[in-house]
């Protein structure tokens, strides 16, 4: 079993092109899935400059339907490639945006108002291009391969990680409530060295997300992490808790990243000892 990164806010491998998404290759015992496609088609550039075929894929999923995850299955489609099955969460095509009302106002990004970041494709998209096999799941647990879970219907918890006040979903053309990211979806992976979990951003707070899997995967320990957590915008208190959360956990690897900020990455370098850097081109196997 491996994955690879594809797509990360950087790159390991100067070979590779990055933006601001993820994109993350998965290997196992003959069947190949995608978890998020970035914003572009950078990740198709990319598996070919690592030399993974994606005409082999058999499997697509979404952790949820920001663009930045999502969008670069718009070129991947032009690309003409066979149509496969395609895994979302309910809840997937639901109106997001981001609020930059609340951004400071010093910061550029104040003037963009109320900004629409998904999803981007309409909900016939998928089988006018012929993917007839899209599946929106209701699932706590859907096994999309033998030992490849995706997890969804996380509980919302609003007192320790609600989800930033900017993240907004419309439920009417004229009405915006905070978003509760049911449409997330996380990848547990089951491996020699215990189960390896995928997080596209982790909305749903990652100590949240965390609890849940041990609790529907009962016995079975957390080797590793991957993924974005999403603490780009929170304040100290709320990282130092989480980093001593997952400290507690004895975790192998915690590859936080993307949407998990700068600040936060540094914090989890300076106390995470199980803390790996993770970019385009990172590549990890059981054999390890």
């Amino acid at each position: 079993m491996k994955f690879v990164v594809l797509l990360e806010n950087h790159a390991l491998d100067k070979k590779l092109k990055q933006e601001h998404g993820l994109s993350v290759y998965v290997e196992k015992d003959g069947f190949h899935m995608i978890l998020d496609m970035g914003e572009t088609g950078l990740f198709m550039k990319n598996a070919e400059k690592l030399g993974i075929d994606l005409s082999n894929l058999d499997a697509i999923a979404f952790s949820h339907n920001h663009y930045d995850h999502s969008g670069g299955f718009l070129d991947y489609v032009k690309k003409g490639y066979k149509p496969v099955p395609v895994y979302v969460h309910t809840g997937y095509f639901r109106k997001k945006w981001w609020d930059h009302r609340l951004d400071p106002l010093n910061n550029p990004t104040y003037e963009r108002g109320i900004e629409f970041i998904g999803p981007v494709m309409s909900p016939d998209y998928f089988y006018q291009n012929g993917y007839k096999q899209f599946r929106m799941l209701s699932d706590d647990v859907f096994e999309v391969a033998p030992d490849i879970y995706l997890v969804g219907n996380f509980p919302v918890d609003l007192e320790n990680e609600p989800p930033h006040p900017s993240s907004t979903m419309e439920i009417d053309p004229v009405t915006f409530v905070l978003d509760d990211f049911r449409d997330e979806q996380i990848c547990v992976i089951r491996s020699k060295k215990g189960l390896i979990v995928l997080s596209g951003c982790a909305h749903n707070g990652i100590m949240n997300i965390l609890r849940t899997i041990e609790e529907r995967f009962p016995g079975e320990k957390i080797h590793a992490v991957f993924g974005g957590t999403h603490l780009v915008q929170s304040e100290e208190p709320r990282i130092l808790k989480t980093i001593d959360y997952i400290n507690s956990k004895d975790l192998c690897i915690s590859g936080v990243c993307h949407c998990t900020g700068v600040a936060a990455m540094a914090k989890f370098e300076e106390l995470v000892p199980s803390y790996v850097d993770i970019g385009g081109g990172y590549i990890w196997t059981d054999e390890e």
